[in-house]
């Protein structure tokens, strides 16, 4: 049985086009819930009580709608010839899951919404069983990557699929990753991985966008090389690539864009030319499907972002799904991809928290690695970063991302201002601000007043910012934004009809564009959605249990704010 918060693991390149054989295990497996039950009490030989399709989150079924507790999953699938080895790959889940084939535990995982693969060891031709207890509880006595007090709705279930992937050979080729080495001569960095270990030294053929393949030397797994004919990746122009790999130890392909991003003289730079970060952040919510959204889903989401001027979206707050990164490379969307975390400030010296953070940043970056769309990695939004010990995990959070040589810049989301200590090795700083919604209440009395407390709390965090941390960095607004409820309006323009929040995004906009110390904006949020729906007991306290900032409804019917922040966004810098 492996624990995968601490075990060895293995990773697949999502935009992989050839690859271990696959077979998918999406689709209708017998079901079970328990209300009250919890993992350690999760078991292969369960009575299934209903079906239920995968993928899907079990809590927002109808039948066990909002219900916590342990959700039992059952299916059989057939090999038509045996495999040395078998991985079991689960694209996103929550919140903890324990698996069993053929009735032994194979697997345990706490790291909810992560790509995990499980070694599930040789499998014999014919008939198997595979389960899953899947435990959607929520308590503070519980030493886990997600808490309670998130702001959003934790869901249980299978988010984006489940497949097993089988090892014909002893050593077999796994994935391709390739690094961009040099973005003006198109030179890139091949790195194979495989089931097994590898030679140091071996020739495989090497083909680039279906081309003729050619013969090349490969040391320790790596060979450097030209792509031919190549074209830059940008949000305006979205070049992909594929090379193709052939070796004795099998084949892999995999899709690719060559690009550069960087950070320096208060500015963002994507190949070469200067960038301003014009972008929303996004949920993956929807009010039938939660976090399963479908392509189609990701799909409008993203044309609706660029249609209001977007180049970038930050995914909120965990890791990205491979289907949603896979339409940000091919549509030309930039994404700040972070791992799981939310305000955690009492986590930051507990061990077992501290080591699920570093394992699930390592995977996440691992895991998108191919994707030219992911140009920032984050970490731990609004955590504890005016402390020492939240220093101190920020410090060892950047070297795991950096490790992985992934060709992304690397910050993070501060909701402490003038108090942050944590950016000195950042790539760029980003910090959440909400004058006069929360905080400063009272404050927008008048149009005036709001515009005024709007101003002096920009200027104090962005004055605070550049002496504490210099020049040379770009700085930007990582959050920020009012909730507005859709088809509510009144000209006298009260807090929450579209009016008041159209002209709260408008002061900062205004602001923020005219600054020559900001190089980007990203709006609170992309649509409204799901968070928890029982607590809080002020005028801030989530309605109807959304989060109702989004410029779009929860069913991306669009906001007064949408068009003011096209505006901007299509008009300035």
């Amino acid at each position: 049985m492996k624990t995968m918060a601490f075990a060895a693991f293995a990773l697949v390149a999502s935009a992989a086009l050839a690859d271990l054989d696959t077979l998918s295990l999406d689709g209708t497996w017998d079901f079970a819930f328990a209300r009250g039950e919890n993992l350690a009490q999760g078991r292969a030989d369960f009575e299934a009580t209903d079906r239920i399709v995968v993928p899907g989150c079990f809590d927002l079924m109808p039948k066990w709608y909002a219900q916590r507790g342990l959700a039992h999953y059952r299916r059989t699938f057939t090999l038509d010839k045996p495999a040395l080895n078998a991985f079991l790959k689960v694209k996103g889940f929550g919140l903890q899951a324990k698996f069993f084939l053929d009735g032994r535990e194979v697997g345990v995982s706490r790291l909810a919404y992560s790509t995990i693969e499980l070694e599930l060891g040789a499998l014999a031709a014919g008939e198997h069983t595979l389960a899953a207890a899947l435990d959607n509880n929520l308590a503070w006595d519980m030493e886990l990557v997600y808490k309670p007090n998130y702001d959003f709705y934790l869901a249980g279930g299978f988010f984006h699929g489940v497949e097993l992937r089988l090892q014909r050979r002893p050593v077999e080729l796994d994935r391709v990753v390739v690094r961009t080495r040099d973005w003006k001569t198109g030179t890139v960095e091949l790195t194979l991985e495989a089931k097994g270990e590898l030679p140091a030294e071996l020739t495989a053929e090497v083909s680039f966008d279906g081309a003729k393949a050619s013969s090349v030397a490969f040391r320790d797994g790596k060979a450097t090389l030209k792509v031919p004919d190549f074209r830059l990746w940008s949000p305006e122009k979205p070049n992909l690539h594929t090379v193709a790999v052939s070796a004795p130890q099998g084949r892999s392909a995999t899709r690719f864009g060559i690009r550069q991003i960087e950070a320096h003289g208060k500015a963002f730079w994507l190949n070469g030319e200067k960038l301003w970060l014009k972008g929303v952040n996004r949920h993956e919510s929807h009010p039938e499907d939660g976090y399963a959204t479908s392509r189609r889903t990701m799909y409008r989401d993203i044309q609706l972002m660029k249609s209001i001027g977007c180049n970038y979206v930050r995914g909120s707050h965990y890791p990205q799904c491979a289907e949603f990164l896979d339409l940000c490379d091919e549509l030309g969307l930039m994404v700040w991809e972070e791992s799981l975390g939310w305000g955690n400030w009492r986590d930051l010296t507990n061990e077992v928290f501290i080591a699920d953070q570093l394992l699930q940043t390592r995977m996440m970056v691992r895991e998108s690695i191919n994707h030219p769309s992911v140009v920032i990695t984050g970490y731990l939004n609004e955590f504890g970063s005016e402390r020492e010990e939240g220093r101190a995990l920020s410090d060892r959070l950047i070297d795991v991302i950096r490790a992985e040589d992934a060709g992304h810049l690397v910050g993070f989301a501060s909701s402490h201002g003038w108090e942050d200590a944590c950016n000195d090795r950042t790539d760029f700083i980003a910090f959440n601000l909400y004058p006069a919604w929360h905080g400063q209440i009272g404050r927008a009395m008048t149009p005036e007043s709001l515009a005024e407390v709007i101003r002096e709390q920009f200027d104090a965090n962005v004055g605070f910012l550049r002496k504490r941390y210099g020049d040379d960095k770009p700085i930007i607004i990582s959050e920020t934004g009012c909730y507005s409820l859709y088809g509510n309006h009144d000209p006298m323009g009260a807090q929450w009809t579209e009016e008041f929040q159209s002209e709260y995004l408008e002061n900062f906009l205004k602001v923020t564009f005219a600054s020559p110390e900001m190089s980007g904006f990203t709006v609170w949020q992309f649509c409204d959605s799901r968070t928890y729906f029982r607590g809080g007991s002020d005028i801030r306290t989530k309605p109807l249990g959304y989060n109702m900032a989004g410029l779009f409804d929860r069913y991306r019917n669009a906001k007064l704010a949408a068009g003011t922040v096209k505006r901007y966004y299509t008009e300035g810098r």
